[in-house]
């Protein structure tokens, strides 16, 4: 093999192995499609799905998302719900059974309400805009979120038994506020509608679970509907920067073969 082919060969690894550059994404709840149609906001409509398309902060690529909405129930089964958007307000959810003209808020009260983003890529979950709302006959508001994350099949649709499987991945310790692949925002530390959570994209999921506080550690029942949602595309795992780092030390030998078979030949 001629001293060119190889450093073509090295270079070429380098670039195979060099992923797509991280980009930026925010998705507002107000702007998606369901069965093909635009939803309707602050209408009160349930959908049982919500898809979005969005484009990145600098235009260059589309992220797909998924939205779907569900109820753990004191029974400890997953049951599917309903999502309705009201507009600026964002997305809430409908359990089955619910009165649909005042409980349409994503709570941990008869319950716990959450919903769940298919990504067609991993993502890292930046910040929420997650807009309070009070519960029942409660006289406050707090919006604090269980947040999770995981990996799944974007082509397929999520279910019960999926559910239960990525729930038992997450080894929650209920003694313990947060875990390697999800957390209770506290309300001590998160105020106002926009939580910033700026969480590692080296800890990417394609799919993300959002729902009022599983186990809050205020005691307080949380009541929000999601208003928009930040990402960003993961960053290399530490096997592709290793890969890339092996590609640069083949460019690197093949370029100094050249050098030193250059030497020899003007000698």
């Amino acid at each position: 093999m001629t001293r060119f082919a190889q450093l073509a060969i090295a270079t070429g690894a380098l670039f195979a192995a060099m992923p797509a550059q991280a980009a930026d994404f925010v998705i507002s709840t107000a702007t998606g499609t369901s069965n093909g149609k635009t939803i309707t906001s602050n209408d009160g409509s349930s959908y049982g799905t919500v898809n979005y398309a969005v484009k990145s902060s600098d235009g260059k690529s589309t992220l797909n998302v998924r939205a779907t909405a569900w109820t753990l129930l004191t029974n400890g089964t997953y049951q599917a719900s309903t999502i309705a958007s009201w507009g600026s307000n964002g997305l809430g959810i409908y359990q089955p059974g619910e009165n649909i003209t005042n409980t349409h808020q994503i709570d941990n009260a008869n319950g716990w309400e959450f919903l769940v983003l298919q990504f067609d890529q991993e993502v890292a979950l930046q910040s929420a805009v997650l807009t309070p709302f009070a519960l029942g006959t409660n006289n406050y508001t707090d919006n604090d979120a269980f947040i999770a994350r995981g990996i799944g099949n974007y082509a397929t649709a999520m279910t019960a038994t999926t559910l239960k499987s990525l729930a038992d991945g997450l080894k929650i310790d209920t003694t313990k506020q947060s875990g390697d692949a999800w957390f209770n925002s506290d309300s001590t530390k998160y105020t106002g509608n926009k939580q910033t959570y700026n969480l590692s994209p080296s800890k990417g999921g394609n799919v993300w679970v959002i729902g009022g506080s599983y186990f809050g550690p205020d005691n307080k029942n949380d009541a929000f509907k999601l208003n928009s949602i930040a990402v960003t595309s993961a960053v290399p795992e530490p096997t592709t920067w290793m890969t890339m780092i092996l590609g640069f030390g083949m460019i690197g030998a093949a370029a100094r073969r050249r050098r030193s078979s250059n030497k020899a030949a003007i000698a």
